[in-house]
């Protein structure tokens, strides 16, 4: 027979699409002003962007066979966060459609235990804003007066990057002497783009007597920096002390596991099975997120040893966190039956009469509201 729901329970469910509602209207109309990430336009792809990077480096007579490749979508998280801070989400938008290109589909191409290695960055409208030739210190290379290397860097800068010079302010040019080349450094900085005490500059580095490098970059006040660090501080601070409360609560958690085992009331089955599933799942997430730290691959390391070593941290992991699953379920389903007795006990939500049960659908319902909720909640927040 049916089991129908009483008016208390229709009242919450009520209430529970409400909040859902409202949250969601609230998340969708801030959401793109509270993570600018929303609000970029993709012309490109990663496979696309791959492709003008290659071109761009066999324009320039590079060649990428028996390298190996690896992209990712990035961006600097300090400029970020001080043109947030300084400048609003706004005009950050402006500015990060225009003139500075904050998101970077970056690729690298590197041969494992070999220094030279090639870096690219395209923005998503598919523009090559950051190119890096890695190349051993002892490399041969000629050793150019400043005037002479510095006409070169303002020629791959009118002729590659397509810049006017007329709109560069020089900055600096420094020099470093290599064993068997002289290299340069020469920055710019951006007449036109004016971001308080900070500045958009440009920096091209000259290898010899070939373009080694070229960037763009937010030059961020130092003042603001060493501000922004102090507040990180405190935000470490709390999270010590959250990591202080947290470990409190394992211990307890081990102590109530020890006393119901020696009771012998402890739901090993479940416990055992969510465990597995979460370690599953935990150690499929890593690999899935092997691109990434392949971007960041040392190529001093053997590439075996790289991937061998990431495949065991990612089982390392996923089974961390299949054991501290296990210890949640073992030692709390225990607590929560005595503690409310006149609701399905944990282990028989999982069977066919439980999932028909009032509890299971009201706490579905409520579980969905809350995560919408909590939606609104970070955006806002």
């Amino acid at each position: 027979m049916p089991v129908k729901l009483t008016l208390k329970q229709y009242r919450i469910i009520a209430i529970a699409i409400a909040v859902a509602a409202v949250s969601l209207v609230i998340g969708l109309k801030y959401f793109s002003h509270a993570f600018p990430e929303a609000a970029i336009l993709f012309r490109v792809n990663r496979s696309s962007s791959g492709r003008i990077a290659e071109q761009f480096l066999e324009g320039r007579g590079f060649h990428l066979a028996g390298f190996r490749h690896a992209a990712v979508f990035s961006y600097d998280d300090d400029t970020k966060l001080y043109l947030e801070r300084t400048q609003g989400l706004q005009r950050m938008d402006q500015l990060t459609r225009g003139p500075i290109h904050l998101w970077r589909w970056s690729h690298r191409w590197f041969r494992p235990q070999q220094e030279e290695e090639f870096d690219v960055d395209v923005s998503p409208s598919g523009q090559v804003v950051g190119f890096d030739h890695a190349i051993p210190e002892d490399t041969p290379g000629a050793n150019l007066g400043e005037d002479e290397a510095r006409a070169r860097a303002e020629q791959y800068l009118t002729g590659v990057m397509n810049r006017n010079l007329g709109d560069l302010e020089f900055i600096a040019g420094e020099s470093q002497k290599r064993p068997h080349r002289t290299d340069y450094t020469f920055t710019w900085k951006l007449k036109n783009v004016h971001l308080g005490n900070g500045s958009l500059r440009i920096e091209v580095g000259i290898d010899g007597d070939r373009v080694a490098s070229f960037q763009e970059y937010v030059k961020i006040p130092e003042d603001w920096l060493r501000g922004y660090q102090k507040l990180r501080s405190r935000n470490v601070s709390s999270q010590i002390v959250d990591q202080v409360f947290w470990v409190l609560l394992s211990i307890a958690m081990l102590v109530i596991l020890v006393r119901r085992l020696r009771d012998g009331d402890v739901p090993m089955k479940i416990s055992v099975v969510l465990g597995v599933v979460a370690a599953g799942l935990a150690f499929a997430s890593q690999l899935n997120s092997f691109p990434l730290a392949k971007f960041s691959y040392l190529t001093t390391d053997s590439y075996s040893s790289f991937l061998s070593r990431y495949v065991l941290d990612a089982l390392l992991g996923g089974l961390g966190l299949g054991v501290l699953i296990f210890l949640v379920v073992a030692s709390s389903e225990p607590v929560y039956r005595e503690s409310f007795p006149g609701l399905i006990s944990f282990r028989r939500y999982f069977t066919w009469r439980g999932l028909r049960t009032r509890s299971f659908l009201m706490a579905n319902i409520v579980g969905i509201a809350l995560a919408v909720f909590f939606f609104a909640y970070q955006t806002v927040f």
